[in-house]
């Protein structure tokens, strides 16, 4: 009977994490693109001025507002800075599942003080360097994952809770599943 019961919550899981994602890549396609636009646009530019190739020049950095994030943040915009490159900072609104009641979070409100809070934290420690903000909600490692894929980035600077055992068996690792399926090397900072 309690085998039934897991299977059945991770149905439940399973379709409301899909509704929610689905939404969000639609919303996320149209930005998505816009900043890809741009960034060959920049590329194009630098090939013309015959500017020499450079390590990364995009750089994707996923941050979650927790104790590490200003670390992981520093160490982006240190790298972006040593490279010439743009910043790309990612901010993904959780989705709280209920179970048989589907996905609940009061989407534009939480992308709304999302939004707000990443734009005070660029304004307080990103002001020397290129950088692009984006927020949206859905499951944190298939958008960081979409975002690296759509605006071709170089480089994706995270960090990572640095669960162990069965806390990181049950809650699943954003920063494991970057890893694995990017397109691209991940640099990772344990927090403490």
């Amino acid at each position: 009977m309690a085998g039934e019961r897991d299977r059945l919550g991770e149905k439940i899981k399973a379709t409301g994490n899909a509704a929610a994602n689905q939404w969000a890549s639609k919303r996320d396609s149209e930005l998505l693109a816009a900043m890809n636009r741009k960034a060959r646009e920049r590329a194009a530019q630098e090939r013309k001025e015959g500017r020499k190739p450079r390590a990364f020049n995009r750089i994707l950095c996923p941050i979650d507002f927790g104790k590490n994030s200003l670390k992981v943040l520093a160490l982006a915009k240190q790298i972006a800075s040593e490279n010439e490159a743009e910043l790309y900072v990612l901010h993904v609104c959780p989705s709280i599942l209920v179970p048989l009641g589907g996905a609940i979070t009061n989407k534009p409100a939480a992308e709304k003080d999302a939004r707000d809070k990443l734009a005070q934290t660029a304004a307080k420690h990103l002001t020397d360097v290129a950088h692009e903000l984006m927020v949206t909600s859905g499951d944190a490692a298939e958008r960081v994952i979409n975002a690296q894929s759509a605006l071709n980035i170089d480089l994706i600077v995270m960090g990572t809770h640095g669960r162990r055992g069965v806390p990181r068996f049950f809650l699943g690792s954003v920063a494991e599943r970057v890893v694995r399926e990017a397109g691209c090397p991940v640099l990772t900072m344990r927090g403490e």
